[in-house]
């Protein structure tokens, strides 16, 4: 006998939306690596994974970073994990908690490909706080708060 769903569905019952969060997340991120490397949102679906604040703070980083030459190389790493599911709202809530890892996310120069100089006493894991709302059938980030705490 085959079971139609697996055991750690049928012991959590919010697993496929969880799942399906935490995919948008991943989505959101990888959009954003594409924005970030080509200083530019255009051609990206950034705008599909993200919104509000979320969406307004990336625009402004890439204007700010276009402004100044800068793209970036690499990508960071996550560990992230959802705290906080509320599926049944009108408006589905959930609630991440996420230790990026910029270690391999480089800032450097268009042009040159040089490093920017960063400060040295920055935090590159740390903690950030994110949330995001169920928009119709897709999952979007509507926070990202950096925590000046490292994980």
């Amino acid at each position: 006998m085959t079971p139609s769903a697996s055991a750690s569905e049928s012991e959590d019952p919010q697993a496929a939306q969880k799942r399906a969060v935490l995919q948008a997340y991943n989505r959101f991120w990888e959009e954003q690596v594409k924005a970030y490397s080509r200083g530019d949102a255009t051609g990206t679906e950034v705008a599909k994974y993200a919104a509000a604040q979320a969406l307004s703070a990336t625009k402004q980083d890439l204007s700010e970073l276009r402004s100044q030459g800068i793209v970036t190389t690499g990508e960071p790493t996550h560990a992230t994990s959802v705290d906080k599911l509320q599926a049944d709202k009108k408006v589905p809530y959930a609630k991440l908690t996420d230790c990026l890892d910029s270690t391999g996310w480089k800032f450097v120069y268009a042009e040159s490909q040089k490093p920017v100089d960063m400060p040295t006493n920055r935090l590159v894991r740390y903690v950030t706080e994110v949330e995001a709302e169920k928009w119709g059938n897709q999952w979007k980030i509507v926070t990202v708060t950096p925590q000046q705490r490292s994980c």
